[in-house]
């Protein structure tokens, strides 16, 4: 809910705004971007609304540009899509890639706004929406020229099914899951509700 209002005090014009949000109360888990220990990231990137074909005409000229290596992406909703590349780079380079794509503006700021500092994907339930489902992995010619996290590479395997090619694997074996609220589907039950509230107003 937004409200503005404005005035005109003193010769000087007057603008107050009241905006409040629904606090996100649905539990779920997510995989962590960091590299535990250090300050290297992999890549994630959550896209909303986005056409597979679409999608595939970013990746590939991301792979080009930083000559990055695979993406595995992940279906989330009909639209929606996560895609992670488990090759390890520094924080500047990660954020230059993520600012690089049209992924969700939210996500883009998640490594300033999450409290361990990184970008999470979800890997688990959220209310009634199933977890993430693994779709397809656009290969890259450049798969294992830089590091690749062997943990997070364990886990997609583990966890989707994922036929990571682990070619230049670091070494380490632990990756961060955080436990966090974000906010429940809306259902046609819930937007009716609030037009009918808004209809009395």
């Amino acid at each position: 809910m937004r409200i503005k209002w404005e005035t005109s005090i003193l010769n000087r014009y007057c603008l107050f705004q009241f905006q409040s949000m629904k606090i996100p109360n649905t539990p779920t888990k997510g995989l962590s971007a960091r590299i535990p220990h250090s300050t290297n990231y992999v890549l994630f990137m959550d896209f909303d609304n986005i056409e597979d074909n679409r999608l595939d005409d970013e990746l590939i000229p991301l792979q080009e540009l930083f000559r990055l290596g695979d993406f595995h992406v992940f279906k989330t909703s009909e639209f929606g899509r996560h895609a992670i590349c488990i090759d390890e780079m520094p924080l500047r380079e990660a954020t230059d890639v993520v600012y690089s794509s049209s992924c969700d503006a939210m996500f883009k700021k998640g490594i300033r706004i999450n409290e361990f500092r990184t970008w999470i994907l979800r890997n688990w339930e959220k209310g009634e929406r199933e977890r993430p489902k693994y779709l397809r992995t656009v290969e890259s010619p450049y798969n294992g020229e830089r590091l690749q996290s062997q943990a997070h590479a364990i886990f997609l395997q583990a966890f989707y099914g994922v036929q990571v090619r682990l070619v230049n694997p670091d070494g380490n074996t632990e990756i961060e899951i955080q436990t966090y609220n974000t906010s429940s589907k809306v259902t046609v039950k819930d937007l009716e509700e609030e037009t009918r509230k808004h209809g009395q107003k």
